[in-house]
């Protein structure tokens, strides 16, 4: 698979993290408690439906989605994260196709092969993220539907920080968080940060206006039927009150798209 430059340093870079990344994600409770359930959500009954996981990573979010009865396709750039969901696969069926491929060009895969496309905060990671959305559209069946997730814009734009009730401390329980500070909106930028302190290499992320999401769906004739700015349930919050500043400033954004038919 020959990749353009910018795409194989994002390969080289996830191969190196991938271990670390397959225990971090795990224990990522933002994830866990607040992401997975409304994206599970918004999916409702899945079962028989054939889906394309793009972006994959380790496999955890097509795992979830096998174990609810679809048929998945999951994909990734990086050769290292298709042999740890390889391995997890051998070790426990649920009938999931890794293959290691490129989100922004799927040619190995037919026109309308799929039901249902998830890319799980995934196109964050894409530096031709329009393209990925048009080959996405491109395998998805007329009236098929495209989920995806981002890092909510709005909110978490480069630079963007909770600052803290009393100076010099960092701000952990929901009370110690006096405000956000957010910033640098525009232009579209790239961000470039550790996923963990001791990460052997840097994660690349493509920080992009709202409007540069909706344009491209648009452009590859989808229609965004719904929008979910996710949030804790009310339990989780209590038991967890770390997780109330997504009620106060979403991290997450999840988009739900129907391709049009011809």
């Amino acid at each position: 698979m020959k990749l353009p430059e910018a795409h194989r340093a994002q390969q080289e870079s996830w191969d190196r993290i991938a271990d670390g990344w397959s225990e971090w994600v795990h224990h990522n409770d933002a994830r866990k408690w607040v992401l997975d359930p409304a994206h599970l959500a918004m999916l409702g009954d899945i079962s028989g439906k054939r889906v394309l996981d793009a972006g994959c990573g380790e496999g955890r979010f097509a795992r979830m989605m096998a174990d609810r009865g679809s048929l998945v396709t999951a994909i990734d750039l990086s050769s290292k994260m298709i042999e740890i969901a390889s391995g997890i696969e051998s070790a426990e069926p649920r009938g999931i196709d890794y293959r290691e491929m490129d989100m922004a060009d799927l040619s190995p895969l037919s026109d309308d092969s799929f039901d249902l496309a998830i890319a799980y905060v995934s196109l964050v990671d894409v530096p031709e993220y329009e393209r990925a959305i048009a080959e996405i559209a491109r395998v998805m069946r007329n009236g098929g539907r495209f989920t995806f997730s981002i890092v909510h814009p709005c909110f978490a734009p480069p630079g963007s920080t909770w600052e803290p009730r009393l100076a010099g401390r960092i701000p952990v329980r929901n009370k110690d968080k006096l405000f956000k500070k957010i910033d640098n909106y525009f232009p579209a930028s790239e961000v470039r940060f550790r996923m963990w302190p001791t990460a052997p290499a840097e994660t690349v992320n493509f920080h992009r206006p709202l409007c540069d999401y909706a344009h491209a769906c648009r452009d590859a004739g989808l229609l965004i039927r719904d929008i979910v700015e996710p949030t804790p349930s009310e339990e989780v919050a209590r038991e967890r009150d770390y997780l109330r500043e997504h009620f106060r400033a979403p991290f997450f954004i999840i988009f739900d798209c129907l391709k049009a038919g011809a």
